[in-house]
């Protein structure tokens, strides 16, 4: 026996397929025989299931129905009761008996396999050392019957076996292998052993090397990374529906804007129609003011020619009168005449004074509503205020008067400079208010539609950024810090965070690899004003425990930096004991902060929130406060004015200049008063006394002229008389006007009221129509407002159109459209472009970041891997092919990466630079594109792949070939066994086969351990001439190999003669016996 080797001496078969209890010498290698389905492969599955647990049996008959449960029973595959040899519950043996020269001793290694019905066994492998297979009670002879021994009942020597010497498959394979002498992996070693035992010849050598050498790719990482390419599919499936979600919206957005401009233009129409109705009732007001002006002067000049008429009238009357006297009465006419001029110029002096005390008398009654309007403003005593009221009587001293008005009009005139004063501010503050009110009244209109209200600095330099990036084709958002923040999670803090924050809030952020773009537009457009974060600088921290950071919830990566590098540092605290232990950094909800040890109290009250989704409201509350506000200061500011210019047109009424008063007049009316009446006694007493009578025809004459100067003046009487009617009508046509005109003064005033933000941009707009017309107070028509009534109705249906095209990609009810569901589709924009699309992209970021760490770490890594030990397999069977030469030739493998895989291979080439780990490169800066493209094309390539095996089997990522190399004399000649195919003849062809299995076999048997050293070929040689089958079994014997053979009889003239041992199977009715030797008449034995 050889020194070296382990073995095999006999074979014992219990109750295991046609065998019933046959015990077979081996003497070194054994050749089976016998015929067709007498059992030489199920000798071979016995014993490789003995060894190995192999339980795929009879391969190279390719029969698949041969299993434990059809071996133990003895399934003939007939039909009816007879077809199992074994019925009832059957205990079966596999034992073989081994010698090792190194310990000079024998061991049984054996397998019992216990079936208690036809669809169930047990196996439980067993070890006996130093024993033979008769110290065993396998089987025991009672009452001339074979008894059959249960697991329980085995012995050795009589001493039974524990229940701890049986093991299950797994451990007892291993047991079994170590017990021979080798130290492989149990699976490999059966792989090997079945491979040369089913040895079927490929033309394909390639094919060859790829079934019968290597062992097959057990890749199963690939289906984790379907797995996680499917995750990864359905978050991009969800990210796109989002990003279109996006699109969409911000098409519902654009057509909401253009309705609302649209809605915009049509308010301020509408509000101008009215203004311009109003103006058009003042232009009708001013008109008849001008006709009642006209009528005014109309009548000044007619009384200015009665006057005249009246004078030449008086004239004629005097003539009369004259004519009435004659010479004779001559003196005494005179002296008439001369009291009747003292009576004349009397009376001019009394109608003066009148005039003077009826101007006394007016500014005694506006000094009285003086004293009572402005009293609460002036210090008046009471003596002055006696004097004041008094002007116009004569009781009064005419210097006391003089003295006290003069004192009151310094007063009053400084007074009215005060009211002066207080207009102009109130006007100025009214003007200030009226466009904090528009401008209220937009960001009211904008919270309502559910916008967000920035400062317009930074939404202006958002646009710009915007717009610029868009010119420039650049694909990402650009939005303000607090869009990106999604809640805070506790209320409380919210007032003490955003007042922290400040500006900060306000400040830009975009994408880090555009970063710098947006640094470059803010210098290029100058923008001032705004800031934009440095994002691609941002520290990539964590939240630190306890602090403000974590408070808010931001899905973007760059804002959620931004937050962390801000508010890391600011620890919240509840108490001022817990606040003075962070001088670094601490805040309280009530605005105590804590910073660079030093501490102060910020003003919580007065910060506006912009951060969260909630932020909207707590905007619009405040903007409606703050509105009601200024209404009511608004009111109290024109109240003011209304107020002056009321008491400064009073003053203004009031004549201040003394030199055009007589405070002594009353007193001097009253002396000519009575001077006059002792005139007209005089002249009455000469009238008395004359007794004569005028010439009759000048008294005729003088009578026509008069009577007809009389007729004048009643004619002009009559004209003076008809425009005072057609005044009377002005005045009422005039009173109807300012009726209607007040009406519309307050419907203007109530629509301006309710488009307060309108008032300023409708007047600018109405200045511009009207500029350059002249005489004309229109600027549009009805119609231009029913035309943008249309236009705004054509706006509504493309902005439902819009929102039912995003109803239908978001799947939600398309009911919701129209103007009422805009403040929705805002919500529905900030949460997709803030929030959900921020999250999507992370997860899909994240997602990527696991889809090629599962590919990198697992795919490529455990193919790498398994090649790196295929060629290291390969390596050593070229180390035993080059070792043990067939004859004059020798062998080696050749391993070529194939073309199609090229992409691969330079993967696994960038990662020498990584030690051969890819966690290693992707855990590096990854700056190599060529190798990311190269990922990512591999990883698209076999997740594409429909053919599974095609990727995860490392075998196929090769060609393979045999070199051969012939010495023949002294030169050597190499050739490719793939181009002698189809020259060789069957044994020239198969013979390298043998030897490549062979070599691979001899992986597992070391030349310096002494081993089991078993091989199986079923089917030996079938093609082989018997040369070649002389040159196989020397080759097989030289290298140490105890093979078993199996071959029908009619191989046995050119193979039994070689083998040391010949085991022929004879069969006996339904059973087999095995016979030492050749038996050539298998029917008589």
């Amino acid at each position: 026996m050889q020194m070296n080797r382990k073995t095999a001496t006999r074979l014992l078969l219990v109750q295991w397929s046609r065998f019933q209890n046959e015990c077979i010498h081996l003497e070194g290698s054994t050749l089976f025989t016998g015929v067709n389905g007498s059992g030489k492969s199920t000798i071979l599955d016995a014993v490789t299931y003995l060894l190995t647990g192999n339980t795929q049996f009879n391969k190279a008959a390719k029969d698949r129905d041969r299993t434990v449960v059809a071996y133990v029973r003895g399934d003939t595959k007939s039909n009816g009761t007879e077809r199992y040899l074994r019925m009832g519950e059957v205990v079966s043996y596999i034992a073989m008996e081994f010698w090792s020269p190194v310990e000079n001793s024998y061991m049984v290694i054996g397998v019992c396999i216990e079936s208690a019905n036809e669809f169930s066994y047990k196996s439980s492998w067993f070890i006996c050392r130093n024993s033979q297979i008769e110290q065993i009670n396998f089987t025991v002879v009672e009452n001339k019957r074979v008894r059959f021994t249960p697991r329980n009942e085995l012995a050795v020597g009589g001493h039974r076996l524990k229940s701890a010497d049986f093991l299950g498959r797994d451990k007892g394979v291993d047991q079994v292998l170590r017990a021979l002498g080798l130290r492989c992996d149990a699976t490999k070693y059966r792989t090997k052993l079945l491979k040369m035992m089913v040895f079927n010849p490929e033309n394909n050598i390639d094919q060859f090397i790829q079934d019968c050498v290597l062992e097959p790719g057990k890749v199963d990482s690939l289906k984790e990374l379907r797995e996680q390419r499917r995750q990864f599919e359905h978050i991009r499936g969800m990210y796109e529906n989002l990003r279109n979600s996006k699109v969409r919206l911000e098409t519902v957005e654009q057509k909401t804007v253009e309705y609302e401009k649209k809605l915009r233009n049509l308010h301020i129409r509408e509000l101008m129609l009215c203004y311009q109705e109003l103006r058009g009732k003042e232009e009708e007001k001013i008109q008849a003011e001008k006709k009642l002006e006209s009528l005014v002067h109309r009548q000044t000049v007619l009384g200015t020619r009665k006057k005249e008429l009246d004078k030449k009238y008086e004239a004629a009357g005097e003539r009369y009168r004259i004519a009435e006297n004659n010479d004779i009465f001559k003196g005494m006419q005179d002296s008439i005449q001369v009291q009747k001029r003292q009576i004349e110029n009397l009376e001019f002096e009394i109608e003066k004074y009148e005039e003077k005390v009826a101007e006394l008398k007016n500014l005694q009654i506006q000094m009285s509503g003086l004293l009572k309007r402005i009293a609460e403003f002036l210090e008046v005593g009471e003596m002055d205020k006696q004097y004041l009221c008094h002007l116009a009587e004569k009781e009064y001293d005419e210097d006391k008067k003089l003295q006290v008005f003069l004192h009151f009009a310094e007063m009053v005139k400084a007074q009215k400079n005060i009211f002066w004063t207080n207009e102009v501010h109130s006007r100025d503050r009214i003007g200030q208010l009226n466009t904090e009110m528009d401008e209220l009244e937009e960001t009211i209109k904008q919270l309502k539609s559910n916008q967000m209200v920035f400062p317009k600095k930074v939404e202006s330099a958002k646009r710009i950024i915007q717009e610029e990036f868009k010119r420039q084709k650049i694909q990402t958002d650009v939005r303000i810090f607090a869009e990106l923040v999604q809640e805070i999670k506790d209320a409380e803090w919210r007032a003490a965070i955003e007042t922290f924050l400040g500006r900060k809030r306000f400040y830009i952020i975009v994408d880090g690899d555009y970063c710098h773009k947006a640094m470059e537009v803010l210098e290029q457009k100058e923008i001032h004003g705004a800031n934009v974060v440095i994002t691609d600088k941002l520290p990539d921290t964590r939240m630190a425990a306890g602090s403000a950071a974590e408070m808010l919830v931001i899905p973007n990566l760059y804002a959620r930096r931004y937050a962390n590098y801000l508010l890391n540092g600011i620890h919240l605290c509840g108490t001022l004991e817990e606040l003075h232990e962070y001088p670094k950094g601490g805040l309280m909800k009530n605005g105590m902060l804590a910073k660079s040890y030093a501490v102060s109290y910020m003003e919580i009250r007065k910060t506006e929130f912009c951060l969260g989704g909630d932020a909207i409201k707590f905007q619009l509350e405040r903007a409606e406060e703050e509105k009601e506000k200024k209404k009511t200061e608004l009111r109290g500011m024109k109240n003011n004015v209304e107020q002056s210019e009321k008491y400064r047109r009073e003053i203004d009424r009031v004549d201040w200049d003394v030199n055009h008063y007589d405070f002594g007049s009353a007193k001097t009316l009253d002396e000519n008063m009575e001077k006059k009446e002792t005139i007209k006694k005089n002249i009455d007493k000469i009238r008395s006394n004359p007794d004569f009578m005028t010439v009759l025809q000048e008294q005729q004459d003088a009578k026509r002229e008069f009577d007809e100067f009389k007729e004048a003046v009643n004619k002009v009487s009559q004209e003076i008389g008809s425009c005072n009617k057609e005044q009377e009508t002005e005045n009422t046509r005039l009173k109807t006007i300012s009726g209607e005109l007040y009406e519309l003064n307050q419907e203007y005033s109530r629509k301006s009221m309710e488009r307060l933000e309108l008032k300023r941009p409708m007047m600018e707009e109405y200045e511009r129509l009207v500029k350059g017309k002249e005489y004309t107070w229109k600027a549009i028509t009805p119609k231009t407002v029913r035309n943008l009534e249309g236009e705004v109705k054509e706006c509504v249906r493309q902005l439902e159109s819009a929102q039912l095209e995003y109803c239908k990609l978001a799947e939600i009810d398309i009911n919701r459209r129209g103007v009422g569901c805009i403040p929705f589709y805002r919500e529905e924009y900030r949460n997709i472009a803030n929030i959900k699309i921020e999250e999507a992209q992370n997860r899909l970021k994240e997602q990527g970041e696991k889809l090629e760490s599962a590919f990198m770490n697992d795919f490529v890594a455990e193919i790498n891997e398994t090649i790196r030990e295929a060629r290291e397999e390969i390596e050593v069977i070229n180390q035993e092919l080059k070792r043990i030469p067939f004859g004059n030739d020798t062998y080696r493998f050749v391993m070529e990466e194939k073309a199609d895989r090229n992409v691969f291979f330079r993967i696994c080439k960038k990662l020498e630079q990584y030690m051969d780990s890819p966690e290693l490169y992707m855990n590096s800066a990854r700056d190599d594109e060529e190798m990311e493209q190269d990922i990512q094309e591999f990883m698209s390539i076999i997740l594409d792949e429909e053919d599974e095996a095609e990727y995860t089997d490392y075998r196929k990522y090769f060609v393979y070939d045999m070199k051969i190399v012939s010495r023949q004399g002294e030169q050597e000649i190499t050739s490719d066994l793939s181009k002698k195919q189809g020259s060789a003849s069957n044994g020239e062809k198969q013979t390298p086969y043998f030897i490549i299995l062979a070599a691979s076999l001899l992986q597992y048997y070391p030349r310096q351990v002494c081993c089991a050293r078993l091989a199986f070929i079923d089917e030996a040689f079938s093609a082989l001439s018997r040369e070649r089958i002389e040159q196989m079994v020397k080759y097989f014997e030289e290298n140490q190999f105890q093979v078993f053979y199996a071959a029908p009889p009619e191989k046995i003239n050119s193979i039994g003669t070689f083998i040391e041992s010949t085991v022929s199977l004879v069969m006996s009715g339904r059973y087999t016996h095995a016979v030492e030797g050749l038996v050539k008449d298998y029917q008589n034995v």
